[in-house]
């Protein structure tokens, strides 16, 4: 524990089996990933406040796939919450895909209810509201926000 805490990036498997001379690195791995687990507390606090709310896909480019769609990336769900011009903290999960069975539950998990949640205008949000929270909804022009000082398509 000792080393692990005094660590700056939280320590190392090879770091752990150096200083106890541990002949394997599979168990200086093992020792590591338990005491991590050990670490994470299963009732901690939920968010509170404003917390934005928005998934990623973690993999390369995909040939033939657009939008929210993937044939082998990982769907990321990441909620932060809002600290002045800030990022508080955070909460994040991997889930199946981006529809609402998994991402309200991720939510109620890690928000407390009452609470405002910033999305983007993803379906799979639709029932924050019902839900007990103040959904907030930002609809992104992604032209505009990649070429700002050009006209938008069909402007004059």
């Amino acid at each position: 524990m000792w080393f692990m805490t005094n660590q700056k990036l939280g320590g190392s498997a090879l770091g752990l089996q150096r200083i106890l001379g541990l002949g394997s690195y599979q168990t200086a791995w093992s020792w590591l990933h338990k005491m991590r687990c050990a670490m994470v507390r299963p009732g901690r606090e939920r968010l509170t406040g404003c917390v934005e709310v928005d998934e990623t896909y973690v993999g390369g480019h995909e040939e033939g796939v657009s939008g929210r769609k993937t044939k082998t990336k990982s769907i990321v769900v990441i909620a932060a919450e809002e600290n002045g011009r800030g990022i508080g903290r955070i909460r994040l999960q991997r889930i199946p895909d981006v529809s609402a069975a998994s991402l309200i539950p991720f939510v109620q998990e890690a928000v407390q209810p009452g609470s405002v949640v910033h999305t983007d205008g993803w379906g799979g949000y639709n029932d924050l509201g019902a839900k007990g929270y103040t959904h907030k909804v930002t609809n992104i022009n992604l032209y505009a926000a990649r070429w700002p000082a050009t006209k938008t398509p069909g402007q004059p």
